[in-house]
């Protein structure tokens, strides 16, 4: 008798931690949905950024057929509801979308900081902050803001075209164009580019479907020819 009562005291004190078990998962659980909600409205940033809350205003989708810098502009495109996935950072969900915060954009105002984020295999691999102070969500893309960045020299070297605009004419379609200089298709360098149609003027530009999101993987600007010129997976613009 005393042996059957201490196994069935056994098996109540292991049900007990087999519930106690559960509820911490459960909790667990809770908790990791809402830091992977909360990750549509902010960033946490590391590195040479201070860590703050980013608020993310944009996120431009690649090889979707539609146009990032109108999707950015004013929303075309964009369907009513769009994927949670596009509107985080970090993590391989379904996305097959831009996504344009409206909320921020259209009542663009008393934000001290902006910053573009470029992303491969779900990382970080380059960012740029600007003064957004006096700032409009069409202009802040100007190298005169610039407060820090990834790419060393994107202050110190000529910038023939740097804006969210960038150079759209005839079959150009280069938008977010944060570029040094352009003698010819052979000879031209920059930091990142939004490529907004199939069949632009240059064969670095010219691609199966658009847009196409390239950057100098260096820390400095490279010919957009080169073997040091990637594509990105998505970029993100935030604000604070």
């Amino acid at each position: 008798m005393a042996l059957l009562d201490v196994a069935a005291g056994d098996s109540e004190e292991l049900q007990s931690l087999v519930d106690e078990l559960n509820i911490i998962k459960t909790s667990a659980n809770k908790l990791l949905e809402k830091i992977n909600s909360s990750m549509s409205s902010c960033c946490k940033c590391s590195g040479s950024i201070v860590e703050k809350d980013w608020k993310l205003a944009f996120r431009g989708t690649p090889g979707i057929k539609k146009s990032v810098f109108r999707a950015y502009q004013d929303g075309s495109g964009i369907p009513d509801d769009v994927e949670e996935g596009c509107k985080q950072v970090g993590q391989s969900l379904p996305c097959a979308n831009h996504y344009r915060n409206n909320e921020i954009m259209d009542n663009w105002s008393g934000f001290s900081e902006v910053a573009l984020f470029v992303y491969k295999n779900n990382m970080e691999v380059h960012h740029l902050t600007f003064d957004a102070i006096d700032s409009t969500y069409m202009n802040w893309l100007n190298k005169s803001r610039i407060k820090d960045s990834t790419w060393t020299d994107i202050t110190s070297e000529p910038a023939n075209v740097f804006s969210l605009y960038g150079q759209q004419k005839l079959n150009l379609r280069r938008t977010f164009f944060l570029n040094s200089n352009f003698l010819s298709c052979g000879d031209t360098a920059g930091w990142f580019v939004a490529i907004d149609n199939e069949r632009g003027g240059c064969s670095w530009e010219k691609n199966t479907a658009f847009p196409v999101f390239k950057y100098s993987t260096a820390n400095t600007k490279m010919n957009w020819n080169r073997s040091g010129i990637d594509t990105a997976d998505y970029f993100a613009i935030y604000v604070h």
